[in-house]
């Protein structure tokens, strides 16, 4: 069995009239002919794609630049070096890319805090291998983020979670020292 549907009559010369409107509404918008507007949607969308790869490969390279200045402040907490931050206004995928570029530089805990807003928290854990026998990633974002009003886990060596309020990030990051044993 197929079901089909159909617009016929007055109806049917609405629903096209309206549909021409839209076509020429989107193509003044777009600022190009109806006959070509399959070419500027094209065109657009190329461009797009290389606003987004131009915007990855920025934000990948300033990871790395904010990774290279936490490098400078590493904590040796219980005998295992660290690296515990809040970095502000980043987001998940920021944070997840600056613990990645410290990961290849790095060995030890890494503990990293931040959030678009006051209503949205990120939190990032890495343990490098060398010390996940002794302190798992997955295991202080579980302790961790009920502190900022959220929830998280993940694998010994790298765990995400996050939360809704910004205003304790700080006390989390704290937390996350005294759990280094």
């Amino acid at each position: 069995m197929r079901r089909i549907e159909a617009v016929a009559g007055l109806e049917a010369y609405r629903k096209s009239t309206d549909e021409v409107a839209l076509i020429k509404n989107l193509a003044g918008k777009i600022n190009a002919p109806v006959h070509e507007l399959d070419k500027k949607i094209d065109a657009l969308l190329a461009h797009q794609k290389e606003l987004e790869k131009t915007l990855r490969s920025a934000t990948m390279r300033e990871a790395s630049n904010v990774a290279s200045r936490l490098l400078e402040e590493v904590q040796t907490i219980n005998g295992i070096p660290a690296i515990i931050h809040n970095l502000g206004a980043a987001d998940g995928d920021f944070l997840q890319a600056v613990a990645d570029s410290l990961k290849g530089r790095f060995k030890g805990v890494i503990v990293l805090g931040g959030g678009p807003s006051r209503e949205s928290v990120v939190l990032i854990a890495a343990v490098t291998p060398e010390f996940t026998a002794k302190i798992q990633a997955g295991k202080i974002i579980q302790q961790i983020a009920p502190i900022v009003g959220g929830k998280g886990g993940g694998k010994p060596d790298n765990a995400r979670g996050g939360g809704k309020d910004g205003s304790k990030l700080d006390e989390a990051l704290a937390k996350a020292k005294s759990l280094i044993v």
